[in-house]
């Protein structure tokens, strides 16, 4: 923090705006994927969820809560502006962490939802890509504030690339046969009278823009969430005076 020129300390490290609370996994991350650190073009900092369980996601069991506050006051205390995780599935967390932080948190990319379809023409909808439709229940949808029928979804249950990297933790991506999969995923939602899509799995975000050629309209995820609220923070100064 700095006022008049006087700078304060009482951390170890400075100058990180965004803290990512990461599962307990090692499978590949490339960039596009927010647990890869290239992906963005300011400093972020890792916590990882260790004894965190998946399952605790799916099931919106809150036994191991514990952890996910601990981890993300340990990012907090770091100095961090934000908070997210990297995984859409945290949505029906957003509020234990509001009880516990000081700073902003991010579940899920589902939490655009509700703010894009305030805005779209008239009988135009939002289409969802998740990692498994079948784990992506009616409860997660509604902790982020969206109607289940209002929405369209797509999902990666028939990509055997995506089931044996982030499902089943192989540590080799075969990123071409991944590509392809997000691609005709993100198909199944041609024809639909859709206005945007929004990536709720973080895995899917480094395709995003074969998703948007392959459909043609606008495609937002956590990433573009993060994006989003840091652009609040690093603003440009306007040139001063008339033109």
């Amino acid at each position: 923090m700095t006022i008049a020129g006087i700078r304060s300390g009482g951390q170890v490290t400075y100058g990180h705006i965004v803290g990512i609370l990461m599962s307990d996994s090692l499978i590949p991350r490339i960039p596009g994927d927010p647990g890869h650190a290239e992906t963005f073009d300011f400093p972020v900092i890792y916590e990882v969820l260790a004894g965190f369980p998946f399952e605790d996601l799916v099931a919106i069991k809150k036994d191991h809560v514990n952890i996910l506050i601990q981890k993300a006051k340990s990012l907090q205390d770091r100095g961090v502006h934000l908070i997210a995780t990297d995984c859409g599935l945290f949505a029906p967390f957003q509020s234990d962490m509001a009880d516990h932080l000081q700073v902003p948190f991010i579940g899920s990319a589902l939490d655009m939802v509700p703010f894009l379809q305030r805005f779209m023409p008239k009988n135009h909808g939002v289409g969802i890509i998740t990692g498994d439709t079948r784990l992506l229940t009616p409860a997660h949808l509604r902790a982020s504030g969206i109607e289940p029928d209002t929405v369209f979804l797509a999902g990666m249950e028939n990509c055997s690339e995506f089931k044996k990297v982030v499902m089943e933790r192989s540590l080799e991506l075969d990123s071409k046969a991944m590509q392809k999969g997000v691609v005709d995923a993100a198909l199944t939602l041609a024809g639909k009278p859709l206005a945007a899509v929004v990536l709720e799995c973080t895995n899917l975000i480094s395709f995003r823009m074969d998703i948007q050629t392959a459909l043609g309209i606008p495609v937002f995820d956590l990433v573009s969430f993060i994006e989003f609220y840091v652009s609040g923070l690093r603003l440009k100064p306007f040139q001063s005076g008339f033109i």
